[in-house]
């Protein structure tokens, strides 16, 4: 039974996998280098699993793709949902809402990048930080869930995981982020060994 289980699972992992368009998670990878090379930051955010994932993230890209002993800076990531002081004074003084877009108010700057992780594409609070991130030059990146929701007409780029399951979909996200850090860390390797 829970071999039956786990097959189901991973056939199902991977048939998503294979339905989400390259050209999306391409051009997601590009926007990511560009951020890099104009020396500007990286925010990222997302509820629940999508949270984690997002720290996770963070920590790959600022340490991941470029290690120690180089000479060129890190990819400067930062991932809005570890400061639970801020996110806590934020959601009783003020609305949950609010926990990522008054994050950006305070650190945020004109051509940095937002990239949201969100399931349904439907979190207020994911939303309202886009929303901000268009209206002050901010270049909004994303991977999507489900439909994609509202967040699908909003983002400049994004990748789309259609399907309905939450958990399949986070899994699925975890790959792709995984994958994504990978091919910077490789473009990297690639530009330095050539003296770029």
């Amino acid at each position: 039974m829970r071999n039956k289980f786990w097959n189901q699972h991973t056939a199902e992992v991977k048939e998503v996998m294979s339905s989400v368009r390259q050209d999306h998670i391409n051009n997601l990878i590009e926007g990511i280098w560009e951020t890099y090379e104009s020396q500007k930051q990286f925010f990222i955010c997302g509820n629940g699993g999508s949270a984690l994932n997002a720290s996770h993230f963070a920590q790959d890209l600022s340490k991941g793709v470029i290690e120690n002993g180089s000479s060129k800076p890190r990819i400067r990531a930062i991932s809005l949902c570890n400061d639970i002081g801020f996110i806590t004074a934020t959601s009783n003084d003020d609305c949950y809402d609010n926990i990522f877009v008054n994050q950006l108010i305070i650190y945020a700057n004109h051509g940095d990048s937002l990239f949201v992780l969100s399931g349904s594409g439907n979190s207020e609070n994911v939303v309202r930080a886009v929303d901000y991130a268009k209206s002050n030059g901010i270049n909004t990146y994303g991977i999507l869930g489900y439909a994609g929701g509202i967040l699908k007409a909003k983002l400049q780029k994004y990748i789309h995981i259609n399907y309905n399951h939450m958990e399949t979909c986070e899994a699925v996200m975890s790959v792709i982020l995984h994958y994504i850090m990978c091919e910077l860390k490789s473009r990297y390797e690639s530009n330095r060994s050539i003296g770029i």
